[in-house]
């Protein structure tokens, strides 16, 4: 069966999954319900007088209108989906759109740095699994250059004939396009672990796997303080709303009035709580391991992710502190790569979840041995001469803000006062952002790698190679030109999110390190 699912999808034409086309037009329902929701709750008094009445006249041509254009939209889906085809190739995965505009998308294998599966709770229903393709690619590192919907087991068949010629590509040895050569299509997977038998679970163990405590904990590391001030706040005016309703005589009146205005108070603390808690699910059965060069992630309970990392295509090391976990004294890792976190929905690429500063140490030695040493290297702060270098920035922010501040007094003299105090609070901030910074923010330049530190309340540290940085510039004002201090940012190829990093001020010879490291 297995080698029939392989074979079909190999050098031949196949499209999508049909349920592709629910996917793509459910966020435009939901928007559709969103709109017309609101609007039908503010007119909910002349609703229940007038009954179906309201559909006469505009409201039957508006909600005609809105129903002609999600048909259309479907439409066009289902069109574009009949009309697209995906195939393997010798070297190169191909999608073909023929419809009237025709475009062709050849990915070269070569180019391919990853291929992940993802599974979301209606793929889940339908029994389907979303393929991902990433390129190496500066372009398009903020997105994932192909999905691919297909049944799960013709996913998992997709993704070992792909990976199998990307190893093929890389190892030159060419044997030809015949999956059925390769054996038993789900052999290759299966020695990854990355495959049930039936409805069971993988029997081969990983090498780190989280279980509730673990969730819990980096849930608690990983909680936003604003967003739980912005739970605090929205549910006390919830709260204070109600009352209000409730002792006005025309209660039942008052509340359907305030309806729209409580469901968007409701929706905002929904989604603070979620910001919240969201790392308790996310990361549900969180497991990763590294079989020779690959590391292989999956995680998730409403969304099952499954990553293959070529650890190769890895650009830095990334090791973070919420403000919760600097505290704690618990740090998290991440790795920065082209094709693992760069949608707008995954901005996160975990390695392994918060845990203590031993823990950490323990399982990079398992999943990414190649960045312990650095990781554990204590950074160098930067030098005292930084006060000076940062004066002259200080005193131009001082200028503007107190100019502003004039202005604004002289303009409407009764809020001179509150002039005042704006202008002290900002002070105040640059002052304490200064401190923060200096305490906080470092670099080291050693032999083979390069190690930065930065934030205020919260700390991140990027650990990068010198054959990873695709350029460096550096820079100084010239008070720090007098005081023989600089500082610096670099480039690496990933998500824009990911791609510059500045480099704190520094004294000494740490610009000819890079360099050198760089060239080498």
């Amino acid at each position: 069966m297995k080698e029939m699912q392989t074979d079909r999808l190999s050098n031949k034409r196949f499209r999508n999954h049909i349920s592709i086309i629910v996917e793509q037009t459910g966020g435009l329902l939901i928007a559709l319900l969103i709109v017309l929701i609101p609007s039908m709750l503010e007119n909910i008094d002349e609703l229940m007088e007038t009954g179906l009445e309201f559909m006469d006249g505009k409201w039957l041509l508006v909600n005609m209108g809105l129903i002609l254009f999600f048909l259309i939209v479907i439409a066009l889906q289902i069109a574009i989906w009949s009309k697209t085809y995906i195939s393997v190739q010798d070297n190169a995965v191909v999608i073909e759109r023929n419809t009237l505009n025709k475009k062709k998308n050849t990915i070269g294998i070569r180019n391919i740095s990853n291929i992940n599966t993802e599974q979301n709770l209606f793929e889940m229903l339908m029994g389907t699994c979303k393929v991902k393709l990433d390129t190496n690619s500066r372009s398009t590192a903020d997105s994932t250059d192909v999905k691919i919907v297909l049944k799960k087991a013709d996913a998992l068949a997709f993704k070992q004939e792909v990976t199998r010629r990307i190893r093929d590509a890389e190892t030159g040895s060419g044997r030809g396009v015949s999956a059925q050569a390769a054996g038993t299509p789900g052999d290759d997977l299966r020695e990854a672990g990355l495959v049930s038998v039936g409805d069971a679970a993988e029997t081969e163990d990983y090498d780190v796997r989280s279980d509730f405590a673990d969730i819990l904990q980096h849930g608690f590391f990983s909680v936003n303080i604003l967003s739980v001030a912005v739970i605090i706040l929205g549910i006390a005016g919830a709260a204070g709303t109600v009352f209000r309703v409730v002792g006005n005589p025309d209660a039942a009146q008052s509340l359907i009035g305030a309806a729209s205005g409580i469901i968007v108070a409701v929706l905002i603390v929904v989604s603070a709580l979620w910001d919240t808690v969201k790392d308790f699910v996310r990361y549900y059965d969180f497991r990763a391991k590294r079989r020779g060069d690959k590391i292989y992630i999956r995680y998730g309970f409403f969304k099952k992710v499954e990553y293959t990392v070529p650890v190769n295509k890895i650009q830095a090391l990334k090791l973070r502190q919420s403000f919760v976990a600097r505290l704690g004294k618990r740090y998290m890792a991440e790795i920065v790569n082209v094709g693992m976190g760069d949608d707008s929905e995954e901005k996160n690429s975990f390695l392994i979840l918060y845990s203590t500063e031993a823990k950490l140490d323990e399982k990079l030695a398992v999943l990414l041995p190649e960045f312990l040493d650095a990781a554990g290297a204590e950074v160098e702060r930067q030098p005292s001469s930084v006060w000076a270098a940062w004066a002259f920035p200080a005193v131009i922010y001082t200028i503007i803000v107190a100019v502003c501040a004039a202005v604004c007094a002289s303009a409407m003299p009764e809020y001179s006062v509150w002039a005042v105090a704006g202008t002290s609070v900002l002070e105040v901030c640059l002052v304490v952002g200064m401190i923060l910074k200096y305490l906080t923010e470092g670099s080291l330049a050693e032999k083979d790698f390069l190690k930065l530190a930065k934030g205020y309340f919260a700390r991140s540290y990027l650990v990068v190679r010198y054959r990873n940085i695709q350029y460096v510039r550096f820079s100084r004002n010239p008070l720090a030109k007098a005081f023989g201090i600089q500082k610096g940012e670099i480039h690496l190829l990933a998500s824009s999110a990911d791609t510059s990093h500045s480099i704190p001020y520094f004294k000494g010879n740490g610009e000819e390190i890079i360099k050198e490291g760089m060239l080498r």
